[in-house]
């Protein structure tokens, strides 16, 4: 009894099951949607620059319908605009789109640079099994100085001195809708050097390629001329790639540093001296900076029981490009022995100093080679008394 009931359960849901998925098939086949044909674009209303071109997507799709040929037109273009519809780049007037399928296409509008300024209302029309689908389109002309590039620097103005090397980070961004290779130049003073790089990078560059939208940041170094004067300088670079451009101006202000040179006399450095005695020695010292060089002070560093003076021992004032002319007497100690001897001669203030090493070779005194003569016949004549004397015992 109990089988048979199981049995007849069993059967009789077999029978029911067919009914029961049929809904469930029906309801996923109505979930992708109506039946129809469309056209799209994620972007219905744009703006462009007077005598650009502007691209814009189009997305046909074709639900649940046999093949459809959509014969395509542009309408509401004012006078002086162009448009092209492109597939698979190429010029077209027609798409096929299959059943449950899409194709993508793009439209290619083109203002003239003059002209009003007014929104304009476009349309794109497909024409298709006798009837006709329309997507209504808006164009706005932006103003012509926008887009292009823009130049952003870090720091605009700086200031070190003449041995300084100046360096500027600046932001290029690329706001026209055209990406490449951009030159780089820099007009920068006389004697002035320039040179750029990437970022943080080492390597010298004079491109710098920046697609649509992005920025890049390059650093601009300069090196001014070493003997410029204190002042400021203007320095202006450019960045230029294809129809667009853009410059920015910065400045660089010099201050004054003194600089010290020494020379000996007739330029030399190196002189003849006597042990024990003075000999004076014409010295000049320069100023090859661009500031006034304060308070000078002169002193030596010789051997050993040396003696070096010097007139005047202070500089009070040396302008820029000014020479100051000082002796330098040297005097050898008494038991230097004749050779080479090295003195060194600086001329300084606080941080500012310069030195030189000055070469003296020594003779001895010919009061000393006297005296030296002197005592060897001295001794010759003392030897051969004693020889006569005692020789004859």
């Amino acid at each position: 009894m109990m089988k048979t009931m199981l049995l007849r359960a069993a059967v009789i849901a077999a029978l029911l099951m067919p009914a029961a998925i049929a809904p469930m098939a029906a309801s996923a086949e109505t979930s992708s949607g109506p039946d129809g044909f469309w056209m799209t674009t994620p972007y219905p209303d744009l703006a462009v620059k007077p005598g650009e071109t502007a691209s814009i997507p189009l997305t046909l799709r074709n639900q649940g319908l046999p093949p459809q040929r959509a014969t395509l037109d542009v309408s509401g273009l004012p006078e002086g605009w162009t448009s092209t519809l492109k597939g698979g780049g190429r010029e077209i007037g027609a798409v096929m789109v299959g059943p449950d399928d899409r194709e993508r296409i793009t439209l290619e509008v083109t203002p003239p640079k003059t002209g009003a300024r007014a929104p304009v209302p476009l349309a794109v029309n497909a024409r298709h099994d006798g009837e006709t689908t329309t997507l209504p389109l808006t164009i706005r002309l932006s103003d012509a100085a926008g887009g292009g590039l823009k130049l952003a620097p870090e720091l605009p103005a700086l200031r070190g001195t003449a041995r300084t090397t100046f360096s500027f980070r600046i932001k290029v961004t690329n706001q026209s809708g055209e990406g490449g290779l951009f030159n780089l130049s820099a007009q920068a003073p006389d004697g002035f050097q320039t040179r750029f790089k990437r970022g943080y990078g080492t390597e010298e560059i004079t491109g710098l390629p920046i697609e649509p939208g992005a920025s890049e940041t390059l650093t601009l170094e300069v090196v001014p001329l070493r003997t410029a004067p204190a002042g400021r300088y203007p320095v202006k670079v450019a960045v230029t790639g294809g129809e667009v451009s853009a410059a920015t101006d910065l400045g660089i202000e010099i201050t004054g540093q003194p600089d010290l040179a020494i020379s000996g006399p007739q330029e030399r450095l190196s002189g003849d001296v006597v042990a024990g005695e003075q000999t004076e020695f014409p010295f000049t010292v320069t100023n090859t900076g661009s500031a006034p060089a304060e308070g000078l002070e002169m002193s030596a560093t010789p051997p050993s029981g040396w003696k070096v003076e010097f007139a005047p021992q202070q500089i009070p004032s040396l302008a820029p490009g000014a020479d100051a002319q000082v002796a330098v007497r040297i005097t050898p100690s008494e038991k230097a022995v004749a050779g080479d001897y090295v003195v060194g001669v600086r001329a300084g203030s606080g941080s500012l100093s310069q030195s030189v090493q000055f070469r003296t070779t020594v003779t001895t005194s010919t009061l000393w080679g006297m005296i030296g003569l002197g005592v060897i016949a001295v001794a010759v004549l003392v030897l051969a008394g004693a020889v006569l004397r005692y020789g004859r015992r």
